[in-house]
């Protein structure tokens, strides 16, 4: 018993690693797949008949033949068409909703308003009715989707269907979205944290690309970091692993958390408290809020008040940041979230610290897919899941 369930994992783990590789190769032969991996001939004609078998990929033609002469090889190709993809940033207001293939290449996507005060009904509808707007765009059943992946906020636990987050975000009632979704579509879904979902995007299709250890550091609405060791992401024990919002900065009525400094509510404090006249006037709309949009504007036509205000973040940021490094020794620290608009200014602030400050200074960078992080990074952690479930499922011959 015991033998059979040894082979049956060591196929599922074999399978695993020829089909990553063949994912990330244009096509390839089964004798290069062979030496590429350090499989043996008769165990890779044995898996890849089982991988063919689920259409995961597909032989597509001949290459090569030796210099020796001989056949041309045929070659093996990833079917990035056997299943799609409906990726889902929640963020706060502007849902970012996206269909794809299992190669990452977008085929729909766009983006929805909801405002702080709708209910969570109103927005599981919403939710649905993009979710079917995207699969009509695209003519699939349901039955073509692999997985509903979504990012938000906060902390999911599926397995006491327990979700963390802060107020601000409450209204999603992530177990019951995840439940009604698998009900309504029949599809797995898949819930990440989503300035995890960004450090793994980064590591697989931006900036972070060939790092082995990165911190996606994440500020605007809210402050978090999505950490990555050894090419793979760290979570934690209760998967909290990154809440640097909770870091504690010293002040004088004590210990306050580091949120309550650099986040985006702290900024637009700070400028209703603070700002002269003449800039609290041109950051104003006409509904007498101080906007994000009108921040950010007034930045860029160098106001001296709100420069001043992103030097400090910048300086609060950068010393969080040489904590991390010093802490995780890692390769590379990105800055997204809503400041990446701001990384012109608050990069150099922030290395400027981190070269005084951190135990083995790393360079401190903007993120290389700004809004899109957290997409790419669904796109990753949604293969991980389909791949692995396939191979589990390969030996039986069964389809997902």
């Amino acid at each position: 018993m015991n033998h059979t369930v040894d082979q049956t994992h060591i196929r599922s783990i074999n399978q695993r690693v020829i089909l990553n590789s063949i994912y990330h190769t244009e096509s390839i032969s089964r004798a290069a797949l062979s030496r590429l991996v350090h499989i043996s001939k008769s165990a890779m004609t044995e898996n890849i008949a089982a991988l063919l078998n689920t259409g995961i990929i597909e032989e597509v033609g001949a290459g090569r033949a030796m210099p020796t002469g001989g056949r041309k090889p045929i070659l093996l190709k990833f079917n990035k068409n056997y299943k799609y993809i409906v990726a889902i940033d929640l963020n706060y207001e502007e849902p970012i909703f996206v269909l794809a293939n299992l190669g990452g290449e977008r085929i729909n996507h766009f983006t929805i308003n909801i405002t702080p005060a709708t209910s969570f009904a109103t927005r599981l509808e919403l939710v649905k009715n993009a979710i079917a707007t995207l699969t009509a765009s695209g003519n699939l059943a349901n039955t073509d989707l692999a997985v509903i992946a979504i990012s938000s906020p906060g902390i999911y636990l599926p397995e006491n269907h327990e979700f963390k987050a802060n107020t601000q975000f409450t209204n999603w009632k992530i177990p019951e979205l995840s439940q009604a979704l698998e009900e309504t579509f029949g599809t797995p879904v898949l819930i990440a944290n989503d300035v995890n979902a960004a450090a793994v995007g980064e590591l697989n299709y931006g900036i972070g690309t060939g790092k082995r250890n990165l911190v996606y550091f994440s500020c605007g609405l809210g402050v978090g970091a999505g950490i990555i060791i050894d090419g793979a992401l760290y979570e934690g024990s209760g998967k909290s692993a990154g809440e640097v919002a909770n870091f504690l900065v010293h002040s004088p009525d004590g210990p306050v958390p580091l949120e309550k400094y650099i986040s985006l509510d702290a900024l637009l404090q700070r400028v209703r408290d603070k700002a002269p006249a003449q800039t609290l006037h041109s950051v104003t709309e006409e509904t007498g809020a101080v906007s994000f949009r009108k921040v950010t504007a007034a930045w860029q036509a160098g106001d001296p008040f709100i420069r001043a205000c992103i030097d400090e973040i910048a300086g609060l940021i950068g010393t969080a940041v040489s904590n991390i490094i010093s802490l995780l020794n890692c390769d590379l620290v990105i800055l997204g979230g809503e400041y990446h608009v701001f990384a012109s200014q608050m990069l150099p602030v922030i290395n400027s610290v981190v070269q005084e400050h951190a135990f083995s200074p790393v360079p401190v960078v903007a993120s290389g897919l700004s809004r899109d992080s957290g997409i790419f990074g669904l796109f990753a952690l949604s293969n991980e899941i389909i791949f692995s479930q396939l191979c589990d499922r390969s030996n039986g011959g069964n389809r997902m």
